[in-house]
């Protein structure tokens, strides 16, 4: 919402400005934290990405690397830290944004059908409020509906974008 619409809404906000400075600075200190374990980090965003860790020698156990990272976030940058651990980019955002702010989630493919398809459809990566309202009109609820549609129904209502979510 824009800050006109929250004032409105609550005359007594307080509205701190932003610090770009500081989230850029704290930025390249997460991503430097990142690459220390692999040098495959592919920048998302100011504050999330993901890590390429399939070449580490010798292979970490995913679940106790993703809780040192956790751990390294958290005490040396003092923020908290989501993490999500599975086969593919999507997946893995998918994943990190079923246990927010402090959850490590580890999503693989045998398991797709009975932790993800019964999620809102609203849940998905990619599936903002607009998308989120068009679906639900055309009867998909769940991620499930949408991965049981049929692809050309989906590819003609929302062309290209349809067919990425539909995959």
């Amino acid at each position: 919402m824009t800050v006109q619409e929250a004032r409105r809404k609550c005359p007594e906000l307080i509205i701190k400005h932003p610090d770009f400075p500081l989230y850029r600075r704290v930025s390249g200190q997460l991503f430097h934290l990142l690459k220390r374990y692999t040098p495959i980090v592919e920048k998302a965003s100011i504050d999330e990405g993901y890590m390429d860790v399939t070449s580490l020698l010798p292979p970490a156990p995913p679940l106790e690397l993703a809780k040192n990272i956790q751990f390294r976030v958290g005490s040396e940058l003092g923020l908290p830290c989501s993490i999500g651990i599975a086969p593919n980019k999507f997946l893995a955002k998918t994943a990190s944004d079923m246990k927010k702010p402090m959850g490590i989630t580890v999503l693989r493919k045998r398991e797709i059908r009975d932790k993800l398809w019964p999620l809102p459809i609203g849940a998905m990566h990619g599936v903002g409020p607009k998308t989120e309202e068009k679906l639900m009109n055309i009867g998909i609820q769940t991620i499930g509906d949408l991965a049981k549609s049929d692809r050309a129904f989906i590819a003609e209502r929302f062309g290209l974008p349809g067919k990425r979510l539909h995959a």
